[in-house]
């Protein structure tokens, strides 16, 4: 699994160029280039912050999540939180919840 940066995606949907981000936020068009290539591993929080501002998106917005090629990570991680659910809703779920139609377990 990965999680790409969308930055040039998010830029061109506002209608932004490159050169005008790089004055907006300080860096160079050659750094900027680098992230959209995804030629960069990682990105700072200062860096999520400028980007963020300039095109008025929330940091959510300029990630995105990639599933392995085979899909074989996903598909055990998604496996193993149904388990957790199912397990933890029959522990603590009593026939009368099931019975009214509630999902999950009710709290005091």
């Amino acid at each position: 699994m990965a999680v790409l940066i969308t930055l040039k995606k998010i830029r061109e949907t506002k209608g932004i160029s490159q050169n005008e981000l790089a004055r907006i936020t300080g860096y160079s068009v050659q750094n900027i280039q680098k992230i959209e290539q995804g030629r960069v591993s990682s990105l700072t929080l200062d860096s999520f912050d400028r980007f963020c501002k300039a095109l008025n998106c929330l940091p959510g917005d300029l990630l995105e999540f990639t599933s392995d090629d085979d899909g074989s990570g996903e598909a055990l991680i998604e496996e193993e939180n149904k388990t957790d659910i199912k397990a933890k809703v029959n522990k603590n779920t009593s026939p009368t919840q099931l019975k009214n139609g509630n999902r999950f377990p009710i709290t005091a």
